[in-house]
Parts: structure tokens; C-alpha cells; sequence
């Protein structure tokens, strides 16, 4: 428990204390005036009331805090000496909970190490003070009990230093004046604390692009009752962070923003920042999270890397890489069936044996069971089970020598917490096995005035120069039948079927060696309801270099790889995750049951067209990217009072040997900029023929 002791403080003590009575924090040279000491007396002397006389005062930096206070540190400068740097993201690991996943945070530093991350930054660390109710699903149950546990086990990086920042768990621990993440930092010089909820890291690299240096500010905002949609929060915190319009032309806006506390990856970019992001959790769900009668989500296990990219000019582009990592049920407890010290006790053991104790570390099981399990008689799960005993497990169960086990229907293995966090070296080539790129466009909406053919042919030739061989578009190539009327307002280019169809044939993009897969839209569509013509299918007889996969929906195969292309009849909300989310949940989960066998073992890729907004995410292991648009603002989305995301993206997913999903990447290229400038331009330039035609 939390040390009560009241402290005996001396004079100068109780003058240290009395400092903070109007200050949250206090600078080394302000105590070292006040109290007439040196930097190096006002160290050990703080060291001396907190460790001897048991008062909540901690040192970061230049900067002493006193108990319950929320320490914001100072902005950390980060040095770039070459043009990039990689940065690696880890979140929400509750260490001292039995929903902690020792062994996915294990990987996730060897990966950091092979993808070459320069530091690591971690928001949220530990499982935090437990309640009456939820004592049970802890297994660390007192703040020294945590220090302890995480600053033995918290894997060490040969490579590079690890950032702390406190989270919703950790802070629960500052209502008793402990701060758990500068104890442990104190005892790990590995590990560095960067203060309570969030932290600025300014990117230096040469001289300032006007007139200063990009910043990435990384947060938690969320607890153990998040909102269904993930995404809600983030973008919350993300526009709070702009308070008045001015604040979009301050230096030290945040540039890059990553948010953790939602459980999930989710790449919120398109936005007023630059880049945001939702950074996955390193955990189970709890039990008493499962309880629940609200719809909650089961987090999504893995952590992201970041790569920053510097040109010559100064101008800075970010990609996003999300690493998915496998769970593991009762990670907390040892496991002695896969832990490299109990090999030789291991060896001595029958076949039955082994198998009986891989059964047990999983939980409790029945005589039938175990027999059932590995296809062997009672008897000889007897002999095995007795055979373990005799190596020095301890099982307890109906015919234990205890009296008390006797009366147990199970037989249950007593094991003790980890007392490491160690993993299986990764084999890197089998790991990261196979690797998929392809390019992604999408409502195009040829024929309206705010298409943006030059953006679209940009597109290509990006996709060119990367090396990109497909290209998916998912619906709306054209504006189609005029439905809303549309070309009675002005704003319609082309509107009938066959002047359309050789646009399409004639502007659409066309670069060697690369095939689009394109379904049609809703637009697309109006032509089919209302004539019976589906304006792709002439198209595509033509283009061979365009391969029309259906109306709304189409798919394809490629490896292990199964991608959907959808286009919904939808706008979207302001939770830019919650459709997606409905999808997943509402049909595709679904779809995967009834037909097990022909998902099965398939990385799943959803590209949704039709929302003309772009959000990515990794959602119950499935990929789910809203695409964003090719088309320019339109009178219908200004009456919204909204702005569409302009651009196209192109993405890669990394499969194993074993066919699953270990990596996966969205680039968006975000046009919005070009494209209001694009249609404005237009706008001016139809209006200037209008009034020579009329002058005429």
C-alpha cells in the first residue's frame, strides 16, 4: 500500500514545501535562491524527503512537482542529422494487469530495432490503482509492487531510449501523490519521462522552414469508457487544440498528432493537422470492460512507426506503418511450456505430459477434457499428470494428496507472474514474408465542372514513378445522370451517356504497365436505372488497361490478400469511423462466418468509395480505408457546410509465411489546397467566356 508515515521535516524542509503553495512546479535555480543552496544540495535534499520522509516531490529536467500536481514538461527538442528519421509509438499496456500482453510489447521493440527506429515514445504504461471491483484483474496490486514489476521486465533497447508518458492508469496513482512513471524512469536510465497526457517534440533539421520547425505533440485522451466510434475522441482532441482561427497560424501548432487511449489504429489525416493518428493498445479487454452493456470494442493489439521525410527545401512528408501483433491469453503468468530455462525439465517429460501442461497453462480443465484433448485414456492422463507433479509442477486437482485440492472437479496448474517479458527471437524473412503495394482513386466524377483531371493524371504518374502495377478506384468515375438536377444550376459539365463514356476512354489517365480495377458508383449507377446502360462496361471493352469488377462492389485476390471494393450510398457523420466500424460489424463479420472456409487464411483489404472523406483503420483485423475524392468542391457539399478530402493514396500490407497480416502502410497524397485553387480558377475562367459570349 501507499507509504501513510507522517513526516518529521526539518525547517528548511517544511521552507522547501512551502514554495509550491502557489506553484504547480518549480525551476532548480528558484528553490536554489530561496533556500540559499547549490543545484547538487537541492537534488539530495528532495531525494531525502522523498525517500526517507515520504513526500511526493519528484524531479524532471530542471523542474521539481510536489504530489497530485500534472506535470507538463518543457518541449523536447529532436535532432535530425540525416533527412529522416523513424519514430516508433506504443500505448496502453496496463503492466501489472492480467490483460497486459508482455509478450506483443517484447516484439514490438525487436521490430522497432529491425525497421531501425531512431527513439520510441510510450503513452500510457502502467495497469494503475486497482478498485474494490476490479481488484481481481490485477496481479500487481500496489504502486511499488508496479515500479518493481516494470523497471525489472520492461524490455531494454540496445538501439535507442524509450519516452514515458502517463496515461489514464498511470494518473490514477497521483490522487495518493505518487508519480509511477518518474519512479521508474529514476531506476531506468533507458527510459525517459516526458511528463502527465501529452508532450511536444519539436523536429529540428537544418534551418527552420518558415520560420520554424514541424512539431509532433504525442497524447492520451480516452480511459477504459471510450465511445464506439474511435475516431470521435480523436478528432474532439485534435480540434480543441485549435481554439480560435488564429491558433492555425501559430509556431507552436502541432503538425503531427498522435493520440492514444481508443484501443485502435485509426489515421485520421485530411484534416487542419497535417497528420493524426490513433495509436493502438498493447491489451486485452478487461472483464469488467466485457461486462458492460454499451457497445465497447475490443482494442486492437499493435503499435505504429512513424517515418518523417525531409527535402531539400525543408518541406516535410509522414507515413504511418500500424504492426498488428497476435495476443495472447494469460500473458501475465509464466509459461513453462515455451520458456527457454525450463527446457530441461521439459525434455524429460512423456509426450502426454507436454501436452497436458499446454492445456493447463491455459486454464483449468477436467479429467475428460484432457483426455478428449489428446486422444488418450484416463489412465495415462493419471500417469502424466502424476509425472508432473513428480517434475516439480504444481497441479492441484481431484486426486491431489491436499485435502482441499481433492474436492476440486478440475485439475488447475498454479503458476507464477512472468518474471520476464522475453520472446522468441522473430525471423524477420518469414515474418515479413510478402509485401503488396497498389495504387487507390476514387469519385473522379467526370463531367461535373469540379473535376480534377490534373490531380487524377498527377496521381498516375506518381504511381508510375513508384512502381505501382494496380491502381483500384472505387466508384463515381462520373458525375452520371443528372439525379440532383444539377446541370440546371450551372455546375455540369457533360451529363449524357455516350459523350461521358468517350470521355472516359479518351481522359482517363493511361500509363504503361499499370491496370485499374474500377467498380461503379452511385452515379455511375443512374445511367443503369434509368436506360439500362452501365456506362463501364463499353469502357472497359475498349481500355484494355481497365478491368470493370462490378456495380458497387467488386474483388480480387492477390497472395493472401483479399480486396473489397465498395461504394456506399452515403455521406458520413462526424465520427469518421463509425461506418466503417457498422460495416465491419454489421455485415462482413457476418459474411466471414457463413463462409469461413473462403476467408479463411486471407488478410482482408476493404476500400470503401462514396464518403469523399479519408480515414484508414485496422478495425478487428480487417483493413478499412474510407477513400478520399478526385472532385473539387461542389454547391451540394458547400450546402452541407462540409469539405471533402481530396486525394488518392497509395497503401502496402505485409503478410507472413504463415499468410498473416504484420504490416501495413497508407500514404495519403492530401490536394485539398489544389483543388480549391483548381476550381476557383475554373470558375473564373467559365465566367470570363460567359461574359465575352454575352458581350459578343
Amino acid at each position: 500500500m501507499v507509504r501513510k508515515t507522517k513526516p518529521e521535516l526539518t525547517e528548511e524542509e517544511q521552507k522547501f514545501l512551502a514554495l509550491f503553495k502557489s506553484e504547480e512546479k518549480l525551476h532548480i535555480k528558484e528553490i536554489s535562491e530561496a533556500l540559499d543552496k547549490s543545484a547538487a544540495g537541492v537534488v539530495e535534499m528532495a531525494h531525502e524527503m522523498r525517500d526517507k520522509k515520504d513526500i511526493p516531490i519528484w524531479k524532471s529536467g530542471e523542474f521539481f512537482y510536489l504530489g497530485k500536481a500534472t506535470v507538463d514538461l518543457p518541449p523536447e527538442d529532436v535532432v535530425i542529422k540525416e533527412s529522416q528519421i523513424k519514430i516508433g509509438f506504443i500505448a496502453d499496456t496496463i503492466l501489472g494487469s492480467k490483460s497486459e500482453q508482455p509478450t506483443a510489447l517484447n516484439k514490438a521493440i525487436q521490430i522497432a530495432e529491425h525497421e531501425g527506429v531512431d527513439f520510441m515514445i510510450h503513452i500510457g504504461v502502467s495497469a494503475g490503482k486497482p478498485t474494490a471491483v476490479k481488484r481481481d484483474e490485477f496481479h500487481k496490486l500496489t504502486v511499488e509492487e508496479q515500479v518493481a514489476y516494470i523497471v525489472k521486465n520492461y524490455p531494454q533497447s540496445k538501439k535507442f531510449k524509450i519516452r514515458l508518458i502517463s496515461g489514464f492508469h498511470d494518473m490514477q496513482w497521483r490522487k495518493d501523490g505518487v508519480n509511477i512513471l518518474a519512479d521508474v524512469c529514476e531506476q531506468r536510465p533507458d527510459l525517459i519521462y516526458r511528463g502527465d497526457l501529452q508532450s511536444d517534440f519539436p523536429l529540428r533539421r537544418g534551418v527552420e522552414k518558415d520560420g520554424r520547425w514541424p512539431i509532433l505533440k504525442a497524447a492520451h485522451h480516452g480511459g477504459d469508457d471510450s465511445p464506439y466510434s474511435k475516431s470521435y475522441p480523436v478528432q474532439g482532441y485534435a480540434e480543441n487544440l485549435d481554439q480560435n482561427v488564429n491558433d492555425l497560424f501559430k509556431n507552436d501548432r502541432a503538425d503531427i498528432v498522435a493520440v492514444a487511449g481508443q484501443g485502435v489504429f485509426c489515421d485520421l489525416g485530411g484534416s487542419t493537422l497535417k497528420t493524426l493518428f490513433a495509436v493502438p493498445g498493447l491489451r486485452l479487454i478487461s472483464p469488467s470492460i466485457m461486462k458492460k452493456k454499451r457497445r465497447s470494442v475490443v482494442p486492437t493489439i499493435g503499435f505504429v512507426i512513424i517515418t518523417v521525410t525531409f527535402d531539400k527545401d525543408g518541406n516535410f512528408f509522414v507515413t504511418k506503418d500500424c504492426f498488428p501483433l497476435s495476443s495472447t491469453k494469460n500473458d501475465y503468468r509464466e509459461k513453462f511450456s515455451s520458456n527457454d530455462k525450463h527446457s530441461k525439465a521439459l525434455e524429460k517429460l512423456s509426450p502426454e505430459a507436454r501436452a497436458i501442461l499446454r492445456l493447463l497453462e491455459v486454464g483449468p480443465k477436467s479429467r475428460g477434457e484432457i483426455a478428449q484433448a489428446i486422444n488418450k485414456s484416463d489412465k495415462t492422463v493419471s500417469v502424466a499428470i502424476s509425472s508432473l507433479r513428480k517434475a516439480g509442477f504444481d497441479i492441484e486437482g481431484p486426486d491431489s494428496p491436499s485435502s482441499t485440492s481433492k474436492s476440486y472437479k478440475n485439475f488447475k496448474l498454479n503458476v507464477q507472474t512472468r518474471t520476464d517479458f522475453s520472446a522468441k527471437p522473430i525471423n524477420f524473412a518469414e515474418y515479413f514474408f510478402e509485401t503488396t503495394q497498389e495504387g487507390g482513386v476514387s469519385d473522379t466524377h467526370f463531367g461535373h465542372h469540379s473535376e480534377l483531371l490534373p490531380i487524377l493524371n498527377e496521381a498516375y504518374d506518381i504511381f508510375l514513378e513508384r512502381g505501382i502495377k494496380v491502381v483500384n478506384h472505387t466508384g463515381d468515375i462520373t458525375n452520371g445522370f443528372p439525379k440532383h438536377q444539377e446541370h440546371n444550376k450551372g455546375e455540369v459539365r457533360e451529363f449524357r451517356a455516350t459523350p461521358l463514356t468517350n470521355d472516359i476512354i479518351s481522359m482517363y489517365p493511361r500509363r504503361k504497365g499499370i491496370v485499374t480495377h474500377v467498380i461503379s458508383g452511385d452515379h455511375d449507377r443512374w445511367f443503369l436505372a434509368a436506360i439500362g446502360y452501365d456506362i463501364l462496361d463499353p469502357v472497359a471493352q475498349i481500355r484494355r488497361d481497365i478491368k470493370h469488377l462490378g456495380v458497387q462492389q467488386g474483388e480480387k485476390e492477390n497472395g493472401k490478400i483479399l480486396t473489397l471494393l465498395r461504394h456506399f450510398n452515403w455521406g458520413t457523420g462526424y465520427a469518421r469511423s463509425y461506418k466503417p466500424q457498422q460495416v465491419i460489424e454489421g455485415g462482413l463479420l457476418r459474411e466471414v462466418e457463413q463462409e469461413s472456409e473462403r476467408y479463411r487464411g486471407k488478410v482482408i483489404c476493404v476500400l470503401s468509395g462514396g464518403g469523399h472523406v479519408y480515414c484508414s483503420m485496422l478495425y478487428k483485423g480487417i483493413i478499412f480505408i474510407l477513400m478520399p475524392c478526385l472532385q473539387g468542391k461542389t454547391g451540394f457539399i458547400t450546402g452541407l457546410g462540409k469539405l471533402s478530402d481530396v486525394g488518392f493514396i497509395i497503401y502496402s500490407i505485409t503478410y507472413s509465411k504463415d499468410g498473416s497480416l504484420t504490416k501495413f502502410r497508407v500514404e495519403f497524397f492530401n490536394r485539398g489546397a489544389e483543388a480549391l485553387a483548381l476550381v476557383r480558377n475554373n470558375k473564373a475562367l467559365r465566367n470570363t467566356d460567359a461574359d465575352k459570349s454575352s458581350k459578343k
